[in-house]
This record gives structure tokens, C-alpha cells and sequence, in this order.
């Protein structure tokens, strides 16, 4: 089973395949994924076809996809598709009320947050409510830790904060999306096989790879623990990132175990606790 805990989709694409939303401090931003890219389900759903791929983790994200909408979504594919929800301000009381909202009214199962955009680090005080509700919840949580401009503040995204994040609340599921990008090594000092820490592989896998080759990618991989690695793509209407993480995990000297761990079977028994 392959299961792809990261992907996107759209109600709407705008023709020149730019989006708008405002970060946490009200300054302006965007996103582009191309001209004419398709984010629709179904191009999803077909991607997925495509690569063999049985299930996805899509995730709310402003002015892309509402928590609404995807309720919707995720209701009609319940098979194939798992939603995580997103919250404006998790630094605020009610953020808690929204958590509880969409998963027992919305059906959504897990909780996105990105610090960069919403202007918080995971090491503040002040998101410890909503955290401790998740976990209550048994939501797991994507937190984006790919520090890189325009997206918000750099320091927000850096891998340490999870670790005082963990200290805080250790019962709760966190997925480190991304693999923090070129901040990859401090997962080394995490401690990952005594947490319920994740690390999500889109574009850091490939990025480990390309810099330092596959050798070193097997072996970070065996450091860190190939049952605390999920594969997830990060889709936005190509499968390009998804053909070359399943091209680089082909290659890795992995036992097939340890591959299938990594491509479903460590998110899937994450997806199950929730159930």
C-alpha cells in the first residue's frame, strides 16, 4: 500500500495559477503553481492512479482550500481521501473550538499548520491548547518545517522548536513536514524513536539525495529510523516530486520492509489510531 501524506487541491484554480492569502501579520502573499496546473480531485485522484498510489492526506490551506470545502471532498472519496484541517490563529483560544469543530462535525482527521504563514513557532507557549486538544483528539498534526522566503519568517520552521514542542506535549502526533528541508541533520538530535514524531519526506528526500547522493540518503534514513519516516509528495497537479521520491526510495539499499513502512504502512497505523 502506498499511501501520499501530503497533497493539495483546489475548488477553483485561478487562470494564471497564482493564489493569494495574507500571512499571520497581514502582509500579503502568494503562491504559484503554474499556469493552467489542474488541482482538482479529480487530477488528483488520476495522478494517483498514475503512481499506484491508495490514499492521500490532503490539506486545508488559505485561499486554496477551505476546511468546508474539503469536508466535502474527503466525504465523497472517503476511501482514497483523509482531510487535516486548518486554523487561522492556533495561538488563540478558540483555534481550539475549530479543532473540535472540524473533526466532529467536518470529518477532517488531521490538523495542518504552517509557522511560517501563520506567524508562530512551534516552541511558543501560546499553541500548547490547541496541541494538547489534538492529541486529546488523537488528530495527528502537520507542521510545514521547510524554512525558505516568501512564506513567512525563516526562524519559525526550524526543526529545534519540535523538540520543545514534544517536551511539552509527548502524547501528541506530529508529522515534521517536509524533512526541514536544509535543516534535515537536527532531526538526528530529536530523539525520534522515543516520541510519536514523524518526518514527512516531500522535497527533503529528493533535496538529501541530490546534494549528497543516494548512499547518504539510505543512511540517514536508517539513523533516524525508517519507522518514523512517511512518504508524502506535496502534490499541487504534477506528479513530478512523487515520480522522483519513488524513483530515489527504488534506488536506497532498504529492505522491503523498511520501504513499506516508509511508503504507508507508518502513516496508516497513524490514520487508524485516529479512527
Amino acid at each position: 500500500m502506498i499511501i501520499d501524506s501530503h497533497v493539495h487541491v483546489s475548488e477553483q484554480t485561478p487562470d494564471n495559477g497564482i493564489f493569494h492569502f495574507k500571512l499571520a501579520d497581514g502582509t500579503d502573499a502568494s503562491l504559484s503553481v503554474g499556469k493552467g496546473v489542474n488541482l482538482s480531485v479529480n487530477q488528483l485522484l488520476s495522478d494517483m492512479d498514475d503512481c499506484r498510489v491508495d490514499k492521500a492526506c490532503v490539506v486545508a490551506f488559505p485561499g486554496v482550500a477551505s476546511n468546508a470545502f474539503l469536508s466535502k471532498v474527503v466525504k465523497s472519496h472517503s476511501k482514497r481521501l483523509v482531510g487535516f484541517a486548518w486554523i487561522d490563529n492556533p495561538r488563540v483560544h478558540r483555534s481550539v473550538k475549530e479543532l473540535e469543530k472540524t473533526v466532529k462535525e467536518m470529518g477532517l482527521k488531521g490538523l495542518k499548520l504552517h509557522p511560517g504563514i501563520q506567524g508562530f513557532s512551534p516552541a511558543d507557549p501560546e499553541i500548547l491548547p490547541l496541541i494538547r486538544r489534538a492529541a486529546e483528539l488523537n488528530v495527528p498534526i502537520f507542521i510545514h518545517m521547510a524554512p525558505f522566503q516568501p512564506h513567512g519568517d525563516y526562524h519559525n520552521c526550524l526543526v529545534e522548536h519540535i523538540f520543545v514542542l514534544w517536551k511539552r506535549v509527548p502524547e501528541a502526533t506530529i508529522l515534521i513536514g517536509h524533512m526541514g528541508l536544509q535543516r534535515f541533520l537536527d532531526l538526528v538530535s530529536i530523539g525520534l524513536m522515543q516520541s510519536k514524531i514523524y518526518v514527512e519526506t516531500s522535497w527533503g528526500l529528493t533535496y538529501v539525495a541530490d546534494l549528497y547522493g543516494i548512499d547518504f540518503a539510505t543512511k540517514f534514513i536508517r539513523r533516524i529510523g525508517a519507522d518514523k519516516v512517511v512518504f508524502g509528495s506535496d502534490w499541487v497537479g504534477t506528479n513530478d516530486e512523487r515520480n522522483a521520491q519513488l524513483g530515489v526510495i527504488e534506488k536506497m539499499s532498504l529492505t522491503r520492509e523498511e520501504k513499506e513502512k516508509i511508503l504507508g504502512e507508518n502513516i496508516r497505523k497513524v490514520l487508524e489510531a485516529r479512527a
